[in-house]
């Protein structure tokens, strides 16, 4: 039985991998391979999922905003992904300064991001606590993501694009030979002309096993989790706290909960994260300094890994050393909000073509997101 080739090996069955075999699926003939028996079984299903321009720096806001008309028209979608949810990010007394200079900063790309202080604060969310947060950055043109309806919508375009999805099927070492990826994956071999890897937590681990030096990429565990509370949060903006020693975060849920989390960023190794106890009494407790809502008790929980390279910028693009090995990871927590621009990106290397145009209007250059820069 000969070995089955394709153009593209996508690595990774998360939100990445999906994105990039939706979008080359269109051109090229496509395998996606997923270590687990079930896709999204790591960060993509573990995340937050709030449609955030401003989050992760710079590079990673002109991201997000390249792939706000994705969000806005949920194309292929027979229901919105996004419902609107505002985001307050909130600061004590002294913060107030350095939260307008980000306003400054920010609004430049978004222009709706602004000021917030005194009583609106807690008009926008009333169990606020006005003697520690004094001060917020508003970004009401965030919303809340439906994070699998999204996936399973990447998912289904690259099917119908001819990809082929194989599960179980860790990949365990690849030889280039003569222009082709020889590789070896649980479900067998495969042959392919470009690897793309989208790993995530494991985008070191691939590389390696490709014979490819990895990149440093930092995998950090964040802990979440839901509590049930006596006030109805519908309307409440997703609120984050950056006082310092007082980083955390909740967003309505339904049922009267709220999601919740320290905000942490504990280093691991690729793993099927687990959640501390430690971090989530931490978060409870913090999570209770800047409210009145007094939470007690925890209905679930759930942990999750973000990916940094060594800058906490993306990672796109051409491997300078090894050929055919496109690099696409680094999301940090911002690959769910800027999937939609990062599969297209993806797919401009595999093809040859620029970037696209929203990204480099945006004043991103492939040098800013390269492998090795």
């Amino acid at each position: 039985m000969s070995t089955p080739r394709v153009e593209v090996a996508v690595v990774g069955g998360g939100i990445a991998g999906v994105s990039a075999a939706a979008q080359i699926s269109s051109t090229h003939s496509v395998v996606l391979l997923e270590q687990e028996a079930e896709l999204a079984y790591h960060t993509t299903s573990r995340s937050a999922a709030v449609y955030i321009e401003n989050e992760g720096g710079p590079v990673f806001h002109r991201l997000s905003t390249a792939s706000r008309p994705f969000w806005d028209s949920s194309p292929g979608s027979e229901t919105p992904l996004v419902t609107p949810m505002p985001v307050l990010s909130v600061g004590d007394a002294s913060m107030g300064a350095d939260l307008q200079a980000e306003v400054d900063e920010a609004s430049q790309v978004t222009p709706s991001i602004r000021f917030v202080e005194g009583a609106e604060l807690l008009e926008l969310c009333p169990v606020l606590n006005p003697e520690v947060v004094a001060a917020g950055m508003l970004e009401d043109t965030a919303g809340s993501i439906d994070v699998m309806g999204t996936h399973q919508l990447f998912l289904r375009t690259a099917r119908q694009g001819g990809a082929d999805v194989w599960r179980s099927a860790k990949l365990t070492s690849a030889v280039r030979n003569g222009g082709l990826w020889e590789i070896q994956t649980e479900a067998g071999p495969l042959q392919a002309e470009v690897i793309i890897n989208a790993g995530g937590a494991w985008g070191d681990t691939v590389a390696e096993r490709c014979g490819v030096q990895p990149i440093g990429l930092a995998p950090k565990r964040r802990t979440a989790f839901t509590s049930p509370i006596g006030q109805d949060p519908t309307g409440w903006p997703f609120i984050y706290s950056g006082i310092a020693d007082m980083e955390c975060y909740f967003k309505a849920e339904a049922g009267q909960q709220l999601l919740c989390s320290l905000s942490d960023e504990a280093p691991s190794d690729p793993c099927d994260a687990k959640p501390e106890e430690l971090d989530i009494a931490l978060a409870i407790e913090r999570i209770n300094t800047i409210s009145t809502l007094g939470i007690r008790s925890v209905a679930t929980t759930w942990a999750g890994l973000r990916t940094f390279a060594p800058d906490r910028n993306p990672v796109f693009g051409w491997d300078d050393t090894a050929d055919g090995f496109v690099w696409m990871v680094g999301q940090g927590g911002c690959g769910i909000v800027t999937s939609p621009i990062a599969g297209e990106i993806a797919a401009s290397f595999v093809r040859g073509d620029p970037l696209p145009q929203r990204v480099t209007e945006l004043g991103l250059t492939a040098e800013q997101l390269a492998p090795r820069r």
